[in-house]
């Protein structure tokens, strides 16, 4: 007996030696390493409900592989209701979708549908892009802002967007001058990965003509995370005021602000309509303030004395 009991405290003894070995060397049972080095492949399928499209994925955890199908699932469903709903007053009105798969590495998901909406009988359509960004090891759908979570990283989100903007105008691609300069921030949130970073997706007219369709911004992980690197992007107003020397100046009667689709008519005899979606009241009448009409490269923008930002504008001749 006494012997069996030396035996048993030895077998434990050396066990436990063994275990502390593993630990401090890192070896790992080989049940255990087999599973830390599968990984579940996740696939993605395309589905059709009511003859519209949508992405549903299979493989890795059940919970959260339903959690994101039916996320995505439900965009779907929501544009064939609308589709229905818009039917039912113009039997010409449309609502659809198309969707893509714009990435997949295992650990995070892209799926980006495109829906397009036409009330008239031109059938030409308005399109909108939405992304969907999911973490596959939690089911967390990410937002620009997990990724984008420090000043530093904004001030060099903007940085690359600008850049990128005046490559793409350089090249001829119709962005609007101004966008090169000020974006504002509800127009960055649409966004997909790609292996280097993500792809900021700007919608039609947002920063360029709408014939130029979505504009894609490609902004890599090493540039985003660069600290002490990014440019800063000066204020339009100011880039007008030091860069542009092609300009008229005059003035108006009075002034009450800015908004879209108002007619100023100038002291030299011009009339201007404002054609850019910018409001700007003050709390009362400006009499007689100056006025400098911009000549920037491919379009007009007016600067009224007391305002802080300058409009694009097109002249009106009158017969």
């Amino acid at each position: 007996m006494i012997y069996r009991t030396k035996l048993r405290c030895e077998v434990r003894r050396i066990s436990v030696v063994l275990l502390c070995i593993c630990v401090i060397y890192g070896f790992s049972p080989p049940a255990l390493t087999e599973a830390a080095k599968s990984v579940t492949t996740i696939k993605t399928a395309v589905h059709m409900y009511k003859g519209q499209p949508y992405i549903q994925i299979s493989g890795g955890n059940l919970a959260i592989t339903k959690s994101i199908n039916t996320v995505l699932k439900d965009h779907t469903v929501k544009v064939v209701q609308t589709n229905r709903a818009m039917q039912q007053h113009n039997s010409s009105a449309w609502s659809k979708t198309s969707v893509k798969t714009m990435y997949n590495n295992q650990k995070l998901l892209s799926i980006v549908y495109t829906d397009g909406i036409n009330y008239t009988d031109d059938n030409v359509g308005t399109y909108i892009s939405s992304t969907y960004n999911f973490d596959l090891t939690t089911g967390k759908r990410m937002t620009l802002n997990d990724i984008v979570d420090t000043e530093f990283k904004r001030a060099n989100l903007m940085s690359i967007i600008s850049q990128s903007l005046q490559l793409k105008y350089d090249k001829g691609v119709q962005i609007m001058e101004k966008r090169i300069y000020e974006i504002p921030s509800y127009y960055v949130s649409e966004f997909y990965y790609y292996n280097k970073g993500i792809v900021v997706r700007f919608h039609p007219t947002t920063v360029a003509e709408e014939t130029e369709g979505f504009i894609d911004v490609n902004v890599p992980y090493d540039q985003l995370s660069a600290q002490g690197t990014s440019q800063t992007v000066p204020k339009y107003l100011e880039y007008l005021r030091t860069q542009v020397s092609d300009y008229i100046e005059t003035e108006m009667q009075y002034f009450d602000g800015y908004k879209i689709g108002n007619i100023y008519a100038l002291s030299n005899g011009e009339y201007w309509r404002q054609v850019e979606p910018r409001f700007y009241s003050i709390p009362s009448y400006s009499l007689s303030p100056k006025v400098r009409i911009y000549k920037d490269r491919t379009r007009n923008y007016m600067w009224v004395e007391g305002a802080d930002d300058a409009v694009e504008v097109e002249r009106l001749v009158y017969p």
